[in-house]
C-alpha cells in the first residue's frame, strides 16, 4: 500500500490517541465514605462492574477506528504501486508510433495517424515531472527519431506532430524490440512503453515473438497498447501500373496498363481510373464494370508524351477511407529518338541477302520518305569495321551473325555496356560457338547462355520448332499475354542452337579477387531471364528443344544483353516475315525498348529503395536538390554527386523515399528528372483484416490493451496504473458503518437495565 499524502495519514492515525486522553484526563478520584447500606451498593456495582468496562472500550475501540479510517481516507492511500511508496514517481518511457500507409485510413474527419497522435499527446501529459520519454516511428522497420529518452517533452511532443506517414507496410515487431532495449540498463523503477497503430492484422504477424517479448521484460516494463481507428469493410486499390507499349516516344500514343485491387467484401462497381501526365488534366479515363471482392482487373489507358525528358504518368481512382493506396505513379523518359547500330556479319550489309535486311525493316517501319521524321534512327556496319567504330551515343548495338570479335571490340563491349548500353546478339552459320562461349561467356560473362549443338536443318521447310503459345512471364513477350496481339507460335524455327542458360555471377556477398578479370566481369552480371521459350517440340518429331529458351537476357553493369537462339535474317527461321512481320516487329521493338529502360530502371523503385543516378562527369562535385512528394518550392535534402568507388561512374544516391509518388531531382546541368517510389504490389497492408478477440486476448495477458476513440482520456487509467488502485472510497464507507455501530451501542448500553 502507498499513500499520496503521509503526513495526513500520520495526523489521522495520532488523533486515535485523543479520546483516550480525553477519558485519561477526565476520570474523578472519588473519596471513600462508609455508610450503612453501602454495602448492598457495593454488590450490584460489583455485579456490573465487568459489563460496564466492556462496553465502554467496546465504545472506545469504535470511536477509535472510525478517527483511524478516516485519516487514512484523507491520505487517499492505493494500493499496487511500488515507487510511489518509496517516493519515485519518475517515468521512463518509449512511445511507439505506427506511420504505415494504412494509418492514412480516415473515418471522414480524422485520418487514424492523426487520432494517434492526439492519444500519443495525452499519455504525455501524464508524465510527472523528471520523466524522459523516446520516441520510434514504426512501420516494416524501426525508425528511432528520438533514440535516446530526453527530458524535454516539448520536443517529444514537437516531433509527433511533425512526424509523417510513410508508404511502408507494417510489422511491429522490430519496434517494439528496439523500445524495450531503449530501456535496457535504466535503474528506474517505472518503465513504460506506449504502441499506437490502428490494430491492422498485417502488422501483428509475428505476435507470437512480440508475446514473448513482452513477456520476458513483464516485471520491470509495463507496456501498453493503443489501438486507434474505426473498422473499414471496402476499400480499392491502385495495385500496379506499368507503360505496356515499346519505347516511349514523343508525341508517339504510349499504352498503359493500370490494376485495380478489390481489397473490400464487397462487389465494386463502375470504377473509374484515370491517367494523369505530370499533374495535368486526364489524358484518358476509362471504368471498370465490376472488380469483384478480393480480385482485381487490369485496364488499358493511352498518353501521349510532349516533351524529351522526364514525366510521371499517374493512374487514380476515386478516393476511399483508405487514400494512400489510390494513386500510383510511374515515372517515364521520353525520348525524340533511339539510336540503333547494326553490325553485319555477312558478306553484304545491303539488299535482301544481308544479315541485318529484316532488322532494317522492323526498326524502321515506315516508307523512306517519312524515315527522316521517324524516331528510331539506324545505321549499319560490317563487322569489319568493330574494331573502328565507337558505341557512345547509340542506344543499343544488334550483332547479326558476326562470327567472332578482337579484344579491343570485346573491352569496348565492356566499357559500353558498363555505362548503360545495350547488346542484343542474333547467331548465324557463320557464328562461332567456341568462341562465345570462351570469351562472351567465360572471360567476360556477358551472355546470358552458353550456346549448345545447333537443332534442325534449314534446307527442311517441313520440320520446325515453334514458340510457346502461353504463360509469358517476362515483360517483353508479355503482349502475347493478351491473344487480340497474335501468338509468336505462329512463328517457324527450322535451325535454331540451343541455348544453356548460366549461373556464373558472383553469389551475394562474394567479392571479385583483385587481378582476377572474370570475377570482376562476373560482379556486373546479372542473373538470365527468359524472354521467349521454345514449345512442345518439332513438327517431325524432334523435341530437344521443348522448353528451352529461344530468346533470353541479363543485365550486365547498368546495360543488358539479350540472346537470340536463331537468325535475325530468313535463312534459319521465318520469324521477320511470320504473319507480315507481326511477331518480329513488336518483339524487336520491344526488345530494344527494355535496353533503353534499362538505363532508366532507377527511375522506378520501391518504397524504401535508394535512387541511383548516373549523370555526367561534368556533375561531380556540385550538389543534386530533391523535392519529396508534393513538395514544389523548397527542397527537402541535398546529395553531393561522387565518382563510384574505384573512380568509375558519377553517381548521386538519395535513400529518403519511404513516400511513394513522384520525386523531383535537380541536377546542376540540364532539365529536372524524376523519379518515382511505388507501393509493392502485392502489398498486404491494403487488406482489411484487423486483430481478433484471440489477438487480444493473447496481448493482454503480457500488456495494457486500449480500443481508442476521439473523445475518449487515457490518463484516468495511466494515473490509476502508475498509482494502483485508491482505497479512499472503501475507508470512507468504513468510517460510516462505524459511527452507525458507535450510535446503536451507545444508545443500547444507556438504556435502563
Amino acid at each position: 500500500m502507498a499513500f499520496l499524502n503521509p503526513i495526513l495519514a500520520f495526523l489521522g492515525i495520532a488523533a486515535v490517541s485523543v479520546p483516550i486522553l480525553i477519558h485519561l484526563l477526565n476520570k474523578r478520584k472519588y473519596d471513600r465514605v462508609v455508610w450503612a447500606a453501602m454495602r448492598f451498593l457495593k454488590v450490584s456495582v460489583e455485579e456490573n462492574q465487568r459489563r460496564i468496562q466492556i462496553e465502554d472500550l467496546l465504545l472506545l475501540l469504535l470511536r477509535c477506528l472510525m478517527l483511524v479510517f478516516l485519516g487514512l481516507a484523507l491520505a487517499r492511500p492505493t494500493l499496487g504501486c511500488a515507487n510511489a511508496l518509496l517516493g519515485d514517481r519518475t517515468v521512463n518511457a518509449v512511445i511507439v508510433l505506427d506511420n504505415s500507409y494504412s494509418m492514412s485510413a480516415t473515418d471522414g474527419v480524422k485520418s487514424r495517424f492523426d487520432q494517434a497522435k492526439s492519444a500519443a499527446d495525452q499519455v504525455l501529459n501524464t508524465m510527472p515531472n523528471g520523466s524522459v520519454v523516446a520516441l520510434v516511428l514504426a512501420s516494416d522497420l524501426a525508425n528511432p527519431v528520438i533514440p535516446e529518452p530526453t527530458y524535454d517533452l516539448s520536443k517529444v511532443r514537437r516531433t509527433i506532430q511533425e512526424a509523417r506517414l510513410t508508404s511502408r507496410g507494417s510489422n511491429l515487431l522490430p519496434s517494439i524490440d528496439q523500445a524495450l532495449k531503449m530501456l535496457e540498463g535504466r535503474s528506474v523503477l517505472r518503465k513504460e512503453v506506449y504502441v499506437f497503430t490502428d490494430g491492422q492484422l498485417i502488422a501483428w504477424k509475428q505476435i507470437g515473438q512480440v508475446h514473448k517479448l513482452l513477456e520476458a521484460r513483464r516485471k520491470d516494463v509495463k507496456s501498453s497498447v493503443v489501438l486507434v481507428g474505426s473498422h473499414e469493410e471496402d476499400n480499392l486499390a491502385v495495385s500496379n501500373l506499368r507503360m505496356a507499349s515499346g519505347i516511349a516516344a514523343v508525341d508517339r500514343e504510349l499504352r498503359f496498363e493500370a490494376e485495380v485491387h478489390n481489397y473490400g467484401s464487397k462487389l465494386a462497381e463502375n470504377v473509374r481510373v484515370t491517367l494523369r501526365v505530370d499533374s495535368a488534366e486526364p489524358s484518358d479515363e476509362q471504368t471498370i464494370a465490376q472488380v469483384a471482392a478480393g480480385g482485381s482487373k487490369t485496364i488499358s489507358l493511352h498518353a501521349k508524351l510532349r516533351d524529351e525528358g522526364y514525366h510521371s504518368v499517374t493512374a487514380a481512382i476515386p478516393a476511399d477511407h483508405l487514400p494512400a493506396d489510390d494513386v500510383r505513379t510511374i515515372a517515364v523518359r521520353a525520348v525524340t529518338q533511339v539510336k540503333v547500330l547494326l553490325v553485319d556479319g555477312g558478306s553484304t550489309t545491303t539488299g535482301r541477302d544481308a544479315e541485318s535486311f529484316y532488322l532494317r525493316h522492323a526498326l524502321l517501319p515506315v516508307p523512306p520518305s517519312m524515315a527522316d521524321g521517324y524516331f528510331m534512327k539506324l545505321a549499319t556496319v560490317p563487322s569489319s569495321d568493330l574494331d573502328s567504330t565507337r558505341f557512345e551515343g547509340y542506344d543499343a548495338v544488334i550483332v547479326a551473325n558476326v562470327a567472332d570479335f578482337s579484344q579491343r571490340t570485346l573491352e569496348a563491349f565492356a566499357d559500353y555496356l558498363r555505362r548503360g548500353g545495350g547488346l542484343i546478339f542474333f547467331p548465324g552459320d557463320a557464328t562461332s560457338p567456341s568462341f562465345y562461349n570462351e570469351q562472351l561467356s567465360k572471360v567476360y560473362h556477358f551472355l546470358p547462355a552458353t550456346f549448345g549443338e545447333a537443332k534442325g536443318d534449314a534446307r527442311k521447310e517441313n520440320q520446325f520448332f515453334t514458340l510457346q503459345k502461353n504463360q509469358f512471364q517476362h515483360p517483353i513477350s508479355a503482349i502475347w499475354s493478351d491473344a487480340a496481339n497474335g501468338t509468336p507460335a505462329s512463328a517457324r524455327f527450322f535451325k535454331a542452337f540451343e541455348l544453356q542458360p548460366v549461373d556464373d555471377g558472383l553469389k551475394p556477398g562474394e567479392q571479385a579477387r583483385a587481378g582476377d578479370k572474370s570475377a570482376q566481369n562476373a560482379a556486373e552480371a546479372g542473373k538470365p531471364r527468359v524472354v521467349l521459350s521454345f514449345g512442345a517440340g518439332m513438327a517431325g518429331g524432334d523435341n530437344s528443344l521443348a522448353g528451352k529458351p529461344a530468346v533470353i537476357e541479363r543485365t550486365w553493369g547498368l546495360g543488358r544483353v539479350v540472346l537470340f537462339a536463331s537468325t535475325a535474317s530468313s535463312k534459319w527461321t521465318d520469324l521477320p516475315i511470320a504473319a507480315g512481320g507481326g511477331i518480329f516487329l513488336p518483339l524487336l521493338d520491344r526488345t530494344v525498348a527494355s535496353i533503353v529502360e534499362r538505363q532508366d530502371e532507377a527511375l522506378n523503385l520501391r518504397v524504401g529503395e535508394p535512387f541511383l543516378f548516373h549523370p555526367g562527369d561534368e556533375s561531380i562535385g556540385k550538389e543534386a536538390l530533391f523535392f519529396r512528394p508534393g513538395q514544389k518550392e523548397e527542397a527537402t535534402d541535398s546529395r553531393q554527386i561522387q565518382l563510384t568507388r574505384g573512380g568509375g561512374l558519377p553517381v548521386v544516391t538519395y535513400d529518403q523515399t519511404d513516400t511513394a509518388g513522384e520525386y523531383v531531382v535537380k541536377m546542376p546541368y540540364g532539365n529536372p528528372l524524376k523519379f518515382a517510389a511505388q507501393i509493392e504490389s502485392d502489398n498486404s497492408e491494403s487488406t482489411l483484416d484487423e486483430i481478433g478477440k484471440p489477438q487480444v486476448d493473447q496481448l493482454a495477458q503480457v500488456c495494457a490493451v486500449t480500443h481508442w476513440s476521439p473523445g475518449d482520456s487515457l490518463e484516468p487509467e495511466i494515473e490509476k496504473s502508475r498509482t494502483g488502485t485508491e482505497l479512499w472510497t472503501q475507508f470512507a464507507w468504513l468510517v460510516l458503518a462505524l459511527a452507525a455501530a458507535e450510535m446503536f451501542l451507545a444508545n443500547w448500553f444507556s438504556r435502563s437495565k
